[in-house]
């Protein structure tokens, strides 16, 4: 066993539920990613047949004991921060949440259209039914958004309603943003049908995705659709700003194990996956769908 590697008691993996650490076994051999899922006790079972293995914590140097590393301590309880907001790097086109401060709560998705001179937020103005939500100068909302692996919220008003050349709001300009640095292994549950290439040999696959963060997802399919470290070309359409768009990305499959289908009992492989090469226009929409349904939760 390597010097920096501690053993992982049973009790510490929950089925069902993302790993918070890699795992390894005792030979220092990699097993299972952090923010794989384990499925069933029968995986834990055959991970622990050569022993199960994470990173050793770290000790703090206030009080000497021990604590949890200061990755997962991060993820498990990430820090907020105050920003401006022109420091968190918006980019235009970025889905943005306005909750309506009042009782009610109303909710929209709009679409970050720009900024003038520190004065005001720029974004489409909200629908709902396809139809223009009434939206008058004076009202408060809070508005969520996220930035690369940012969450980012602050209170605003609307200091300006424009119908013309197209609708759109002036929020007031922030004093201050409140942000938190969220990790890419974040994830979401769907279900959601996906087409898998092989490209070593062409041969495409049906598939469901049961979650995904901007790193990878969590794929199954009647069948293996490879072995560990072939890379596969990821289909699937997504639903993003109202419109539906094809993305396409490589990805590495990490790790294969046989599985039951919840609804159907039916046997089926489970696939975890890790995206590569995914950046620019890919990235942006990968991250704005995956960040709307954790905004919609």
């Amino acid at each position: 066993m390597k010097d920096n590697l501690q053993p992982v008691k049973l009790a510490e993996i929950q089925i069902g539920r993302p790993l918070i650490w890699t795992v390894f076994d005792k030979h220092g051999n990699l097993l299972l990613r952090e923010g794989a899922m384990v499925e069933s006790q029968r995986q834990v079972d055959g991970l622990c047949e050569n022993g199960l293995f994470r990173q050793k914590s770290v000790t703090s140097r206030q009080g000497g004991g021990a604590v949890a590393g200061a990755e997962s301590a991060v993820k498990s309880n990430p820090a907020e921060k105050v920003e401006d907001l022109l420091a968190i790097r918006l980019a235009i086109g970025d889905t943005v949440q306005l909750q309506d401060v009042s009782s009610d709560k109303q909710r929209y998705f709009v679409k970050l259209v720009g900024f003038m001179n520190k004065k005001s937020v720029l974004v489409s103005h909200p629908r709902q039914d396809d139809k223009l939500s009434f939206i008058k100068e004076g009202d408060g909302f809070l508005v969520r958004g996220f930035a690369g692996t940012k969450t980012y919220e602050f209170n605003s008003n609307v200091i300006s309603v424009c119908l013309s050349p197209y609708p759109y709001l002036h929020l007031a300009y922030p004093p201050q943003v409140k942000t938190t640095n969220m990790r890419n292994a974040v994830r979401i549950k769907l279900k959601l049908v996906c087409s898998i290439e092989s490209q070593a040999t062409g041969l495409k696959t049906s598939a469901i995705i049961d979650d995904m963060s901007i790193s990878g997802a969590r794929i199954h399919a009647a069948k293996a659709f490879g072995h560990v470290g072939d890379i596969v070309s990821v289909g699937l359409r997504m639903q993003v700003g109202g419109d539906t768009q094809v993305f396409l990305v490589s990805a590495a499959i990490r790790n294969a194990h046989a599985g039951t289908d919840g609804q159907t009992g039916g046997a089926i492989v489970m696939h975890g996956m890790e995206f590569v090469q995914a950046q620019g226009a890919d990235l942006i929409m990968l991250q704005n769908y995956i960040y709307k349904a954790m905004l919609e939760s």
